[in-house]
């Protein structure tokens, strides 16, 4: 049935539907690799800029920042898959994760632009799990937040 065949009831569902998978697109592009649990608050997002974005596709990728920075890794099924980095806009190195079937998994770390880390830490299944440590911008660590599996603050 082509569009032009639909209801206008069932048009609006079908506008809907294609502007919530849009959005969902974009916010999956826009999370970048290495974002900390949310035990971190200070440092905002850095967006892809879906102006420039290309739809998503299969193998190697490069997705500029609005920033000017880039994020490379592969895609496959859709998913992110395998080591993912991220970049300031100079080239230096902004993080580091690994992917399993589109969910962050094992160890991230995060820098601060000075080269120093921001944070380290491990994904279990997409959720934070042990211990991430926090640095500040000369390297000093500011604190240690353990998870347990499910990704909860461990008192």
């Amino acid at each position: 049935m082509s569009p032009n065949n639909f209801t206008p009831s069932a048009r609006t569902r079908v506008d809907r539907n294609n502007t919530a998978l849009a959005f969902a697109l974009v916010l999956a592009i826009s999370t970048g690799c290495g974002q900390a649990p949310v035990e971190r608050t200070t440092t905002p997002t850095i967006a892809a800029d879906s102006a420039s974005t290309p739809a998503v596709k299969e193998g190697p990728q490069v997705l500029h920042m609005k920033d000017g920075g880039r994020l490379e890794g592969d895609m496959r099924a859709g998913q992110r898959v395998g080591p993912w980095a991220s970049f300031f806009p100079d080239g230096s190195i902004r993080s580091k994760s690994t992917y399993v079937d589109g969910v962050e998994e094992g160890t991230t770390e995060v820098y601060h632009q000075t080269g120093k880390p921001y944070y380290t830490g491990s994904y279990l299944h997409g959720v934070p799990f042990a211990e991430w440590i926090f640095f500040d911008a000369t390297g000093k660590e500011l604190k240690r937040v353990r998870y347990d599996s499910t990704g909860v603050v461990m008192r």
